[in-house]
């Protein structure tokens, strides 16, 4: 009989200050979801701005989620937590909410607070007949549980003094909740079919954390585009310098573009308020406010490319077949100054071929 349920698994996570945790993952029949979650408990209240501006995101300097042949999710590390910070922006966008609690972080005599990062495996993160809601069992895409020989998540953390200047973190502990879908090979194809689903996709997010070397004009940093696989978006934030609690920088690069080099064409050629004004093209919290603070700005460009898709909409652009170097990311750099960087996270789905059907 087909299944589908939501449960927080057993195994967890202890936090500690600049070090690498790794959980493991229930193999479970095909995971649709996976909700990340921090409960952090701090040495002293951390103020709603905080809160609000995706400070506490930064517990999240590096996730990598991975099986025993194929790695799902790569979020790569940096100093200050860019990378959750970048993931919340995301999560924003694709309508999971605020990722926590409103208000302050409390003290420890207040229960520990969660700060969440939602993986959602597939394109549909909403019901497709109705925008606002939930849509938790989407087979779109997934994690096939079932068919791994490991499953985990490595959770990598900065210092424990990531999200204020004052406030340190406590301790904290992660727990992972997961979406998952149970049954037969016909039974798992039969809701696939309800659906609307026309191909098995897992996720394979890349991300590149590039160092700015100087101001560049009309797109002309150009950067690789990893290939063999279809590419749904493109996510980028910058921050101003590394560090403990680098401000998040809205004037850095102010332009994208995709680049076809073979065909001598642009797919798409925008400046960064297009991207932030125009759902779903871009995410804007708060701008930085140019303070080295914890809970400075939160700021997004997120090209989506579903668009511009031939072959199958939902996915994205079908960049299977082409030759290294042959789609650029052009980004216009507008302000340049040392130790500025750009986190960039392709957002992308590659065909499974294994058996569906899952028991449990």
């Amino acid at each position: 009989m087909l299944r589908k349920r939501q449960y927080t698994q057993t195994g967890t996570g202890t936090w500690a200050a600049d070090s690498e945790i790794s959980v493991d993952i229930d193999k479970v029949g095909l995971i649709t979801r996976i909700d990340a979650t921090a409960e952090i408990t701090p040495s002293a209240t951390i103020s709603a701005a905080y809160t609000i501006t995706g400070g506490p995101f930064r517990i999240f300097e590096k996730l990598v989620i991975e099986g025993g042949s194929h790695t799902y999710i790569t979020m790569p590390g940096d100093d200050g937590g860019v990378a959750g910070v970048l993931v919340h922006n995301m999560n924003e966008k694709d309508g999971h909410g605020p990722g926590h609690p409103t208000g302050a972080i409390g003290a420890p005599k207040n229960t520990a607070t969660p700060v969440n990062l939602c993986f959602h495996m597939g394109s549909k993160p909403k019901m497709p007949s109705n925008p606002v809601v939930d849509n938790p069992y989407d087979l779109t895409a997934f994690i096939p549980a079932h068919n791994e020989t490991q499953l985990k998540i490595v959770w990598t953390t900065s210092g424990n003094d990531c999200i204020d200047a004052t406030v340190t973190i406590t301790s904290a502990v992660l727990r992972l909740t997961l979406s998952v879908v149970n049954g037969s090979e016909s039974e798992i194809r039969a809701e696939m079919a309800r659906q609307g689903v026309r191909a098995s996709m897992k996720p394979a997010w890349t991300a590149e954390l590039f160092t700015h070397t100087a101001a560049k004009s009309d797109y002309t940093e150009e950067r690789d585009v990893p290939l063999g696989a279809f590419l749904k978006r493109i996510a980028l934030m910058c921050q101003d310098a590394t560090g403990d609690r680098p401000v998040i920088a809205t004037d850095e690069v102010t332009g994208m573009s995709l680049n076809l080099v073979l065909q001598n064409e642009r797919l798409t050629r925008n400046y960064w308020h297009n991207f932030v004004c125009h759902n779903p093209m871009g995410s804007l919290l708060n701008p930085d406010d140019g303070a080295d603070v914890g809970g400075a700005g939160g700021f997004a460009l997120i090209m989506d490319l579903r668009p511009h898709a031939t072959t199958f909409p939902e996915y994205g652009l079908d960049l299977r077949g082409y030759t290294t170097g042959s789609v650029k990311l052009g980004l216009t750099i507008s302000n340049y100054a040392g130790g500025d960087d750009s986190l960039i996270i392709y957002d992308r789905y590659m065909p499974y071929d294994g058996p569906l059907a899952a028991g449990g």
